[in-house]
């Protein structure tokens, strides 16, 4: 019986055979002590020590001319070991059969040299050993996979040191350029080390590059300063499992001027809310003046409300749309078709910053009552809330730079100011920011929000929220049309034959009639009574009774301003300016009319009664 040499393996420095094997493993014998050893195929793997550290898809990293040469080579050395070449071919003269090995290398060697890429025999035969060793990654040049050290690993330890300490500390500084961090690291080597060898100024510039890339070393000083409050630990990322599980609110200065109503220009504040889980905006207050805890306890009101039972803005949109005809608002079927569609989500947990209107008693207060939990930030860290931070960044590129009076992100990026106008006023901006919450911004792919099974696939907040509704088994009750307008910003003003009258409006019901110039039970406001107001729906208030109950109040005139034609703005007469042009032309000056001053305004006499009058006798 012909005998088969043991097969002999190396596991943590002990030498064992192979007994026997299986499908299921092998049976391993110790050498020296004969100990019995049985190892399935995986445990196997993991024991057995590695050739080398090299990765079997080290080719894809290796440039493609390198990687053709190693495989050219190795066909002719194949040729010559087999007798079989290229596509299958048996040449005679590498016959294995009839030729030898060195007939075989020196007829390889001439065709190679006649093919340009001639090789001594003793390379050819280097070739071959480490071919049959090494396989094809043999042939390869050495130079092409060997590892260099960086400019780090070539530098003096101490000078790094203080390096890496100089940049960390730009952190608060005004920013310099890299000749200044070349100074002080310098300065503070000799100071510390004496006389140490310093890299030459070309490889300071990249170890500079190198160290302080990431942190805006000689970049925005603003970028620099948020970057350095970020934790120096591994990010864990905690999703979400379902809609409203965690909620973001926070505040920022639009990048566009607004008109006010007294003719100035003002950036206004936006406040929005934001859901983590499906990104949708649920709620937004924009603000000419800084906000307050009524503001974002306002925020609260609309997320818990479904948009379809607040009150109706129809009349104050139309209103809007005859006053500006350029203003491209959707129709009020459109408006609330998509409106049905934004997904009802109460938030849970809330994440704030620390300003005064988060932690004020009236937002505090409207969480309670919520049953929300509010949760703070770090201190000057935004990157507790970088969702609702990124939104704003959306917000800018996808919505605010379409607008009149786009100011750009900082003074830089600011062109020429609008006149002021053609700028939107608050209302129209907010109706503008409305329309496109919900058509564009929930009915947009996110780039955040991916299939799972499919991940090239983007999927918009409206299909997640939808996705969740199938499978998080949550439902907490919507607020009513009565409770959101109890939540709403509260003024005391006396009934009057007129009504009430907020922000020079005036407003009436009939249900009025039973209380006008009667007091209130509010003896701390003078006997005035509460008057619930909707700043982004000037149409109607509520008034409480003594009852507790809502009486709604309509604007005084508000069926007539329907009715009422609305003529644009007149262009100056095309003969006025011709003779304007004339005159400068030939720098006579225009006439100009003589206008009448308008006699002084006299107080009509009241009329005399015939009886209270006595003639003179």
């Amino acid at each position: 019986m012909a005998s088969h040499e043991a097969i002999a393996l190396t596991i943590s420095g002990e030498v064992y055979e192979i007994e026997k094997t299986n499908t299921r493993g092998v049976s391993l014998v110790h050498r020296v002590t004969n100990e019995q050893r049985t190892l399935t195929h995986s445990e196997l793997a993991e024991l057995l020590e590695a050739d080398d550290g090299r990765s079997p898809r080290i080719f894809d990293n290796l440039p493609r001319h390198i990687v053709e040469a190693a495989t050219i080579l190795a066909a002719d050395i194949e040729e010559v070991l087999t007798g079989i070449g290229r596509n299958g071919r048996r040449r005679p003269e590498y016959d294995l059969s009839s030729t030898t090995q060195e007939r075989r290398v020196i007829r390889k060697l001439n065709e190679m040299a006649d093919n340009g890429r001639g090789m001594s025999r003793s390379t050819f035969f280097d070739k071959l050993s480490k071919y049959r060793r090494d396989g094809l990654i043999g042939l390869v040049d050495g130079r092409a996979i060997r590892e260099f050290k960086t400019t780090v690993d070539r530098l003096d330890w101490r000078v790094y040191t203080i390096l890496v300490n100089v940049v960390n500390a730009q952190k608060n500084r005004s920013t310099g350029t890299v000749s200044r961090i070349i100074q002080e690291t310098s300065n503070q080597v000799r100071d510390t080390y004496g006389l140490v060898k310093l890299p030459s100024r070309s490889r300071f510039y990249q170890l500079v590059r190198m160290l302080g890339g990431g942190k805006h070393t000689t970049g925005s000083a603003k970028t620099r300063r948020s970057l350095g409050n970020r934790p120096d630990r591994t990010f864990a990322k905690a999703a979400p499992l379902f809609p409203g599980a965690q909620v973001e609110i926070d505040t920022n200065t639009m990048d566009v001027e607004v008109r006010t109503p007294k003719g100035e220009r003002v950036r206004p504040l936006l406040s929005i809310m934001v859901d983590v889980h499906t990104r949708s905006i649920l709620a937004f207050t924009i603000r000419l003046k800084a906000t307050k805890g009524i503001d974002q306890a306002l925020l609260l009101a609309q997320a818990a409300t479904p948009r379809t039972a607040r009150p109706s803005r129809e009349w104050f949109r139309d209103l809007l749309k005859r006053e500006n005809p350029k203003l491209s608002l959707m129709p009020q079927e459109e408006y609330e078709s998509h409106a049905h569609g934004m997904p009802f989500i109460f938030p849970r947990d809330i994440t704030t910053d620390r300003g005064k209107d988060y932690v004020s008693t009236t937002f505090r207060a409207a969480a309670e009552k919520l049953q929300c939990s509010l949760v703070l930030s770090a201190p000057h860290t935004p990157t507790s809330k970088p969702h609702v931070e990124r939104t704003f960044g959306s917000v800018n590129s996808l919505f605010t730079q379409y607008l009149e009076g786009y100011v750009g992100r900082s003074t830089e990026h600011r062109g020429t100011k609008v006149s002021t106008d053609e700028l939107l006023t608050v209302e129209m901006l907010r109706e503008l920011f409305e329309d496109w919450v919900i058509r564009t911004w929930q009915n947009r792919p996110h780039e955040g929000l991916r299939d799972r099974l499919y991940p090239t696939r983007l999927l918009s907040p409206n299909q997640v929220a939808e996705r969740a509704a199938m499978t998080a088994a949550q439902f907490r009750a919507p607020l009513t049309r009565e409770d959101y307008i109890r939540m709403l910003d509260s003024h005391f003003r006396v009934i009057r034959s007129t009504g009430v009258t907020v922000a020079t409006r005036e407003y009436d019901s009939d249900e009025l009639h039973r209380l006008r110039y009667e007091k209130s039970r509010h003896p701390r406001h003078g006997g005035k009574w509460e008057v619930k107001v909707d700043p982004y729906n000037p149409a109607c208030v509520w008034v409480v009774d003594r009852d507790g109950a809502l009486i709604e109040c309509h604007k005084r005139g508000e069926e007539d301003s329907l009715l009422e034609p609305n003529f644009p703005e007149v262009e100056d007469d095309y003969r006025i300016l011709t003779a304007r042009s004339d005159a400068e032309i030939t720098g006579t000056p225009m006439p100009t009319p003589i206008l009448t001053p308008l006699p002084e305004y006299v107080a009509p006499e009241p009329e005399l009664d015939d009886d209270d009058f006595t003639p003179a006798f």
